[in-house]
């Protein structure tokens, strides 16, 4: 199969000679310029919820779908709570139950005290009426405490956004079968974004200041293509690399968590000459990376190169080619070159 040296070759005859009076150029730059560390980041939510079941019960109702913006408090999923409102009942109807003890227990314990004042019965007979008072109080006590857990258990039966965001996924649906502890819903605050990112060890001392951002298209006009480092204090001894996290503005809109992004990082105490030229202007075919050059009679000629990290609208070019040289800003409409 043919090389990259034959290919060269190919394309060296297709473009020698090539006019280039009509075409945009732009000078090979050298510039002073620090080295840059490019890594890939990803959306995060701050606050990332999932919400899971605290009873079981049948889902009698679904109040939400993926994708729905809600509000705090919101109905999400309504599980049939029928055996739940007995188990209320039933406590509610216990605690009357306790309170006509108690008040027949005060009215015993006011008829023997008025007997004990008047010596008509003993002070034992006096005590045990007190002693059937303060049990019926008791007894009151523990009713009530557990009317209002099985209130509170009822509760349970609704299950409802625990603040204003975003539903990213359901996975129950009405007329499933739900058991505690089984998730429902995943859910995130849509005005708290962050970018975090995976960056080797050795680096991760000298990160300061701020990283440049590559954000899809669509969305980098309203975004900004700076934000400040925060680097975590935790490492990762198996891939024997650090986070970094980004704070986005509160509210930014577009990103969403999962979104991939590109960071370029300045790493400080870098600082050396390099040359550029435009992204444009470098050709890629399979193997090869080239540049159409001008030469002195002023025709283009493609050129093998070999190329660094992009920063922003430039290239960085580390062999192939010399300060002040000039190339074709687009490649494509050199003859050959499309």
């Amino acid at each position: 199969m043919p090389g990259p040296a034959w290919l060269l070759a190919v394309l060296l005859g297709l473009g020698a000679g090539a006019q280039a009076a009509t075409l945009e150029t732009a000078a090979v730059e050298s510039v002073m310029a620090a080295d840059r560390l490019e890594v890939d980041g990803t959306v995060v939510a701050v606050r990332d919820t999932t919400i899971s079941a605290q009873v079981a019960g049948e889902v009698a109702d679904v109040g939400a779908r993926a994708g729905q913006a809600v509000r705090a408090g919101q109905l999400l999923l309504r599980l049939d709570a029928e055996g739940a409102r007995q188990a209320r009942a039933a406590a509610d109807a216990q605690v009357r139950e306790a309170e006509s003890a108690l008040a027949l227990a005060r009215a015993d314990l006011k008829r023997q005290q008025a007997l004990r004042e008047q010596q008509y019965i003993s002070q034992a007979a006096y005590e045990q009426a007190r002693a059937r008072y303060q049990a019926a109080q008791a007894r009151v006590a523990a009713q009530r405490a557990q009317a209002l857990a099985a209130g509170a258990q009822a509760d349970h039966f609704l299950i409802q956004a625990p603040y204003d965001g975003v539903i990213a996924s359901f996975e129950a649906h009405q007329g499933d079968m739900v058991m505690p502890g089984r998730p429902l819903a995943t859910m995130f605050d849509p005005s708290a974004l962050r970018i975090e990112a995976r960056v080797p060890q050795y680096l991760l001392h000298r990160l300061a200041g701020r990283a440049w951002i590559r954000w899809p298209s669509e969305l980098a006009p309203t975004l900004p293509d700076t934000l400040a480092i925060e680097v975590l204090p935790t490492r990762q001894a198996a891939s024997l690399t650090g986070t970094i996290r980004l704070e986005l503005p509160r509210g930014a809109a577009g990103p969403v968590p999962g979104m991939p992004v590109r960071l370029s990082i300045e790493i400080p105490d870098s600082l050396r000459e390099r040359l550029r030229i435009p992204s444009g202007a470098v050709l890629r075919r399979g193997e090869l990376t080239g540049a159409y050059v001008l030469d002195g009679q002023g025709a283009a000629h493609l050129r093998q190169i070999r190329t660094g990290p992009a920063d922003g609208p430039w290239v960085e070019v580390l062999s192939g080619l010399q300060a002040s040289e000039r190339v074709l800003v687009d490649p494509a409409r050199a003859p050959g070159g499309g």
